[in-house]
């Protein structure tokens, strides 16, 4: 249980670690600037007594310090050596500034420096995940890790870090000088201070648990205003605007009732802690007056007690506060780290043969079985096929019967829980995934585009290109065609996820994007389905060349696009059902000939209206 809460503490110690040096400079720095500030009410204490001793006040004599401050400066009038205090306290303030500056500038700049460090981590710990973490976990939430939490965590440990040492060192050196002016002053000025730890105590318990709250309520916030901003043609289009306005209110109504509740605990503690200083000012007002007029203490004496007094303020009111920001960090913290402790559900390991650089395309099923989730029925059931390298293979079959699913265990982006993949003869397991995903075109059911220039896009999966092979991806997939309509050719903005562009455009941007990699194996995922059929058949020629230079998979539910296929495959509920050549299919009779006349029929159809 103890490791489980110093866990955070460790994580965030390796980060600063990295700047050993600069922290220990910020803690000289702290060092010196609370002992020049702690330095000016000892001096007004000197000056104020000083003065009381010109006047021969009785019981009061000039200190020492005032002795050794006239000697070496050779004072003569009294002018002269208030002039003096005044310049020292001067001095000893513009100091005191500089080193605050200098503090400040090292560590909230180590702060930030971390958080660089951590969100670069966060980003790249992404980019390893699975795509399974990502179906299970809101866009919205992982942003919101990723800026308020880790805002959060950057202000515990810049803020956090400087306020809690500052407030340290300026408290035990405060009860130190305290005590050097009077022990017994000292005592009762210190009677405050333990309820005051044990409601520190009790509030940030409570902060800590409604921080937490906030938290997850903010990231509930981020994912809607994703989800909506996303869908906004939708909304727009079904006029559901006031529903997706009356759904927001409700998220961030409550967002707003969590920071009252907490705005309302924290304004508990100043309020208290107001309370607790008026009260300790009383105390030593009284009992300092006593001594006053007993003879026991100086007036200057209880002026710089006081300063000390309303200095100690500062410590209980920043520990509230230094608190406050730990356990607002902390809460942050672990939910970062609940996202970075998660594992790729498949990586290079053990297995891994980093002799694998080169693939042929030659892919064997061999008895896969695949579920999305434990306790879901099966998406693919035992599942056997082998794919020669530099042959065309189609995979046709109704909705749901497992198509996408089954081209998606070809790059890895899922795995499956029973079998065996084969490429090239090697277990999947066993080829480095750069290797592997590298010689992979993908081109999914969904065409997902950047907000970039078109060129961009097309060149996304090259680290470099030649201007021709970017012609020939765009003459191969027919985007070429369209050019006139980019006001900008290639260097076009395409908008967020390409919304500037047709269904059809982006489909086409993708297969560029795919073909340009010149990959050893390709798969089309459905990626004709929002072009005409004229353009279907130019793309489909096109892609006949680049075809014979690779393995290619195109799952396709128009039997027009893939009557040429060197075998087809027709799954049914996760099955096999049939498999060969076009006009053998038709021959038997079976799901693939139903789908065949199915179409044919509605083609008619269509050509009737």
């Amino acid at each position: 249980m103890l490791s489980e809460r110093l866990y955070p503490l460790r994580f965030i110690s390796k980060y600063l670690l990295h700047y050993k040096w600069q922290l220990t400079l910020g803690l000289v720095y702290i060092i010196i600037m609370t002992g020049l500030q702690v330095l000016t009410p000892w001096l007004l204490r000197y000056a104020i007594d000083y003065m009381q001793s010109i006047h021969q006040t009785p019981g009061v004599v000039m200190p020492d310090f005032t002795r050794l401050l006239i000697g070496a400066f050779q004072l003569t009038t009294p002018l002269s050596i208030i002039f003096s205090f005044s310049l020292l306290i001067v001095i000893a303030t513009i100091i005191q500034g500089i080193f605050r500056f200098l503090m400040r500038d090292t560590l909230i700049g180590v702060s930030r420096k971390m958080e660089y460090e951590l969100r670069n981590d966060y980003y790249a710990h992404l980019q390893t995940l699975t795509p399974s973490f990502f179906q299970r976990n809101q866009t919205g939430d992982l942003m919101a890790r990723a800026t308020n939490d880790l805002n959060a965590v950057r202000t515990m440990v810049g803020p956090g870090i400087m306020y809690f040492i500052s407030t340290f060192f300026l408290f035990i050196i405060v009860i130190v000088f305290m005590i050097k002016i009077n022990a017994n002053l000292t005592f009762w000025a210190l009677l405050t201070v333990p309820p005051s730890v044990l409601v520190i105590y009790k509030l940030v318990s409570k902060i800590e648990k409604l921080f937490d709250l906030i938290q997850s309520q903010f990231s509930a916030l981020t994912s809607t205003v994703e989800e909506n901003v996303s869908g906004i043609r939708v909304i727009k289009s079904y006029n559901r605007q006031e529903h997706v306005l009356h759904k927001f209110n409700k998220v961030s109504s409550e967002l707003i009732t969590r920071n009252m509740a907490l705005a309302r605990v924290q304004s508990t503690f100043r309020s208290f802690i107001q309370f607790i200083t008026g009260t300790g000012t009383l105390i030593i007002l009284w009992v300092g007056g006593h001594k006053i007029i007993a003879g026991t203490l100086s007036i200057g004496g209880l002026v710089a007690f006081f300063s000390y007094l309303i200095m100690l303020t500062w410590p209980m009111i920043a520990a509230g506060w230094v608190l406050n920001m730990w356990q607002q960090g902390i809460a942050s913290l672990k939910r970062l780290i609940s996202i970075m402790g998660e594992k790729p559900e498949f990586a290079d390991d053990a297995r891994t043969d980093p002799a694998i650089t080169r693939i042929n395309g030659e892919i064997e099923f061999r008895d896969i079985c695949f579920s999305y989730h434990a306790d879901e029925p099966e998406i693919l059931s035992h599942v056997n096929l082998k794919i020669k390298a530099g042959s065309t293979v189609a995979i046709v079959g109704p909705t749901g019967s497992g198509k996408s699913t089954l081209v998606n265990l070809v790059p890895r982006l899922f795995e499956p829980h029973d079998g065996q993949l084969f490429i090239d003869g090697h277990d999947i397991r066993t080829i480095p995934l750069q290797t592997l995903r590298k010689a992979v075109g993908y081109v999914p059911q969904e065409s997902y585009l950047f907000s970039d220039t078109l060129l961009e896009n097309i060149v996304f999966g090259l680290e470099s290109y030649q201007p021709q092979d970017v012609v020939a991806a765009m003459e191969t997939s027919q985007i070429i065609r369209d050019m006139d309509q980019f006001p900008e050719k290639l260097e076009t903005i395409v908008g967020e996820r390409g919304i500037t562009l047709s269904g059809g455009q982006k489909q086409r941007t993708a297969i560029s994007r795919a073909v340009i990699k010149k990959p050893a194996i390709l798969i089309l995922d459905d990626s004709l389905s929002a072009v005409d059929t004229y353009t279907e058949e130019e793309i489909l020629k096109q892609l006949r060349r680049v075809m014979d230079d690779c393995t290619a998979i195109i799952v396709s539910h128009r039997i027009s696009s893939i009557r040429d296929a060197d075998e087809i495959i027709v799954l049914n509920e996760g099955r096999i059902v049939e498999q060969g050549r076009h006009s053998a299919l038709l021959k038997n009779k079976g799901l693939y000939y139903n789908l065949f006349q199915r179409q044919r029929l509605e083609e008619s159809l269509q050509e009737m209206q």
